[in-house]
């Protein structure tokens, strides 16, 4: 299942912080576009927590953009001139098996929502402050 962020336009979390706005209320990478991807992440987890009844589609969906985001920052940064290491690379190949496996949970009922929304917002969390925000000029 592929979800285009392109398809996915919540409006943004306009934050201020040390003078200049920000999309995501944790940290700013310093690339408006991948910020703006994190705030819809964000949004999704929200939109997950207060849906009702079968949240599974819903839930798969969210993988699915977390997945397709990975994609995009990497070519954003290429786009932009940010530079993105080895490592920075490595940890999104580990994140999209991580996502994978899951989803599997999910399908399988093996998670509960809370808990299942509770990962996809710390690993977000984790990666932006650890690596997203590492991102710099090439």
């Amino acid at each position: 299942m592929t979800v285009p962020f392109a398809n996915f336009n919540p409006p943004p979390y306009h934050v201020l912080f040390t003078g200049a706005p920000m999309y995501y209320s944790y940290f700013s990478t310093g690339s408006l576009r991948i910020d703006s991807e994190h705030a819809n992440i964000d949004s999704m987890i929200d939109l997950c927590r207060s849906k009702s009844g079968n949240w599974i589609p819903t839930a798969r969906i969210l993988v699915s953009a977390f997945v397709n985001h990975l994609d995009s920052e990497e070519k954003i940064c290429r786009e932009e001139g940010l530079a993105m290491t080895r490592e920075h690379l490595a940890e999104h190949q580990l994140l999209k098996s991580r996502l994978a496996l899951i989803d599997r949970q999910v399908v399988n009922h093996d998670l509960e929502k809370n808990v299942f929304l509770s990962m996809l917002r710390d690993i977000l969390f984790y990666h932006i402050s650890n690596f997203d925000k590492q991102l710099n000029p090439a």
